[in-house]
């Protein structure tokens, strides 16, 4: 979807509701709106806001540190109402909501924290632990508690990844018969994923299962299985996008948890709504949302990262 750039903008913004109510502007800013999963997020969040009333600037930082900065102090300058965010650096990203937030501009967290309290309004963030658990578990049934297998987190300087992987430990150590062959860090994406697992199946041919920290990394190394002709390999991933859905739904991904990124930025703006019209802070400074767990018979409940109950 492309819609309106704004002037602050640089590309891919959405544009606000003609008709909305004058109650100012909401600057939501994610990663990357090329990436299905901080679409999503940028989409709860934007469909919410018009819902309520804002006009929206719907922005990337590319985990950029600096261009973060910079959007945020153009946020300043133009008086914007709020912001929501998904940071580009959990500590590094501190100096920023602290700046906006002397400016007197709230700012609601999505996703990823930062180690502080009260420095943001409110940080919403996903049970990561909860959905590594999960998927575990299943990898673990799949596996038939035995067998060599392989992880691959997703990129070990987000948290976020750091704790499923410590959610899987937790569950895969518990059997003696698993053996882990390998650990690599596929930084997140579907190249490294794929590359990585070429890697492992040649140094590791009698592996069996292989435990992925996010999405695009389980579909990158399932396109490395299907390139050697090992359709026996157990998969099991976490993020819940549309192909991950379809993967499932195929049965080359066993399992994967799909992160409610639609609900949580929702989430963000009604509560930045609450502070913004009546001063009402949140009753926690940290939320956490369940993953929801995917498997074939509800794998058609999920589209953009929204779950149709």
């Amino acid at each position: 979807m492309r819609l309106t750039v704004l002037a602050v903008a640089t590309a891919c913004t959405f544009s606000h509701a003609a008709l909305a109510a004058d109650k100012g502007t909401i600057m939501i800013m994610v990663n990357s709106l090329d990436n299905p999963y901080y679409a999503s997020e940028a989409k709860g969040a934007n469909m919410k806001a018009q819902e309520l009333g804002y006009k929206t600037s719907v922005l990337s930082h590319g985990e950029d540190v600096k261009k973060q900065s910079e959007l945020i102090d153009a946020a300043i300058g133009k008086k914007v109402q709020g912001i929501i965010l998904d940071n580009a650096d959990s500590t590094a990203s501190v100096a920023a909501i602290q700046k906006a937030k002397d400016a007197g501009i709230p700012v609601v967290l999505i996703n990823r924290e930062i180690p502080v309290d009260n420095v943001a309004l409110e940080q919403i963030t996903h049970n990561n632990f909860q959905a590594g658990s999960d998927v575990a578990n299943v990898f673990v049934e799949k596996m038939g508690e035995k067998g060599s297998y392989a992880e691959l987190t997703c990129n070990l300087a987000d948290n976020n990844c750091v704790t499923r992987s410590k959610s899987f430990h937790q569950v895969l150590d518990q059997y003696t018969d698993m053996k882990s062959v390998a650990r690599q860090d596929a930084k997140g994406t579907l190249i490294d994923g794929k590359r990585i697992m070429d890697s492992i199946l040649q140094a590791h041919p009698d592996v069996k299962g292989v435990i992925c920290g996010n999405g695009p990394v389980a579909l990158g190394a399932i396109a490395a299985l299907k390139a050697a002709g090992r359709n026996d390999v157990i998969v099991v991933g976490i993020d819940g996008s549309n192909d991950e859905r379809d993967a499932v739904k195929a049965g080359t991904l066993k399992a994967t948890v799909m992160l409610q990124a639609q609900a949580i930025a929702a989430q963000g703006v009604t509560d930045l709504d609450n502070f913004i019209q009546k001063g009402t802070k949140p009753e926690k400074q940290r939320v956490m949302f369940r993953g929801i767990l995917i498997n074939p018979d509800n794998a058609s409940k999920v589209q953009d990262f929204n779950y149709k109950s």
